[in-house]
């Protein structure tokens, strides 16, 4: 009698009970294998494997495995404003061997700007509101702005992070006061950060040491900890390198490396996350704009990657020096733009490249793909992975579930 064409997609009573036999901790690491999508497909077989995958620290184990990726966002350009049509944001997926994905906008909502990601979760800034989104999973977090905030606002204001010893996930924003009697351009200050902890009631205060910052060059968080630019007064270079510990909810003032000397060339400064490490990059500007206005500012020169190696020293060491050329100034687009040894580059006609940072001056730099009509000096790039961090934990009712719209894989 001939089987059923469908038998051999069926497990036989031997390999169900063969799965059966499986203890929970072999389970859990065959589980932790799997792809985000195999998971969600898996979750619903049973209340044993649905209980694992469930599991947040099956979650976090799986998150702290999967690949990363470089994020690329182009936001949404007003392309004629004679005929008043726009173009939506996109996104842009870089893999391990620097293959492009896009992912078209239709998921995201028209004045949707990004800001931040970690653990797989996506920050997006608008108008009126905060909004956190798990690609994977389909799930957005909808959040008021710290008092009612939506006019004066900039989206390079808030930042956010996780902290992996509390599990907590926490929003930041740099409360900047009113520009009344002060000149445009000049660096935020404030008395206090504002920070919001998922699932929490509200927004609150917390003292800042320092009254100026230059959050525009770029906010990473890394092991748990925030990073951005400061003023510095007295020293050479101008600038210190600010950290929140979003655990105690305290600062520390970082001394940078010995960026120059009296007489050099001046700098651009931007603050990056490189192997899960904070690096302060410096790079000499070919733009007379002043230090707190050169976000994505084009570079041309040496550039050097600063890692910090102990936060309890201060102590910082050359991890990359590349040298970029002086007839084809590039920009790199804020705040994370390495990613294996390879930084992402933008040219003025819009290409983008990856450039070996082991390279020489003329070596090493490899076409990816034009952005035009979008603007290569308003691009942002972030750390990106596929995660099963749940949403709905932190907001219950809150959460709106959208329809499935995952990222597609990369290289797709």
């Amino acid at each position: 009698m001939a089987s059923d064409g469908n038998d051999a997609e069926q497990p036989t009573e031997n390999q169900s009970a063969s799965i059966s036999r499986l203890t929970p901790d072999v389970l859990h690491e065959i589980l932790l294998r799997l792809p985000v999508s195999s998971l969600q497909r898996l979750r619903r077989t049973c209340h044993q494997w649905r209980g694992i995958i469930s599991d947040p620290c099956f979650i976090m184990d799986h998150a702290n495995r999967a690949p990363e990726h470089l994020l690329l966002f182009l936001p949404r350009l007003d392309a004629s404003a004679s005929f008043k049509t726009a173009m939506p944001g996109r996104v842009k997926l870089f893999d391990e061997k620097w293959s492009v994905t896009t992912w078209a906008a239709s998921s995201m909502d028209p004045d949707d700007h990004l800001f931040a990601s970690c653990n797989g979760l996506l920050c997006f800034y608008r108008r009126y509101t905060l909004k956190i989104v798990n690609p994977a999973t389909g799930q957005r977090l909808h959040l008021s702005k710290p008092d009612g905030r939506s006019f004066r606002d900039l989206y390079y204001l808030y930042s956010f992070g996780f902290h992996p010893a509390t599990g907590e996930y926490k929003l930041v924003y740099f409360l900047r006061e009113p520009r009344h009697g002060r000149p445009s351009g000049q660096p935020f200050r404030f008395d206090a950060i504002q920070v919001y902890t998922l699932g929490e009631d509200g927004w609150r205060n917390v003292r800042a040491p320092r009254e100026s910052c230059l959050v525009n060059l770029g906010v990473v968080n890394v092991g748990g900890v925030m990073y951005w630019i400061s003023e510095e007064e007295g020293a050479c270079c101008g600038v210190a390198v600010m950290e929140f510990d979003l655990k105690e909810e305290s600062f520390v003032t970082l001394r940078p490396p010995p960026l120059r000397a009296c007489g050099a060339p001046a700098l651009s400064y931007y603050v990056t996350e490189v192997e899960k490490k904070v690096c302060l990059v410096t790079a000499p500007f070919s733009s007379n704009a002043p230090r707190w206005r050169r976000y994505n500012a084009e570079v041309s020169g040496r550039m050097d990657v600063w890692m910090l190696e102990s936060r309890g020293e201060d102590r910082w060491s050359l991890r990359y020096s590349v040298e970029l050329s002086s007839s084809a100034p590039r920009c790199v687009p804020q705040p994370c733009f390495v990613r294996g040894e390879k930084v992402l580059l933008h040219g003025r006609d819009g290409d983008a490249f990856c450039r070996d940072l082991r390279g020489d001056e003329d070596g090493g730099e490899v076409k990816l793909l034009n952005l035009r009509p979008y603007r290569y000096y308003e691009t942002q790039s972030y750390v990106y992975k596929e995660t099963l961090v749940p949403l709905d934990v932190y907001a219950g009712a809150a959460i709106v579930r959208a329809p499935h719209w995952p990222l597609p894989p990369p290289g797709s």
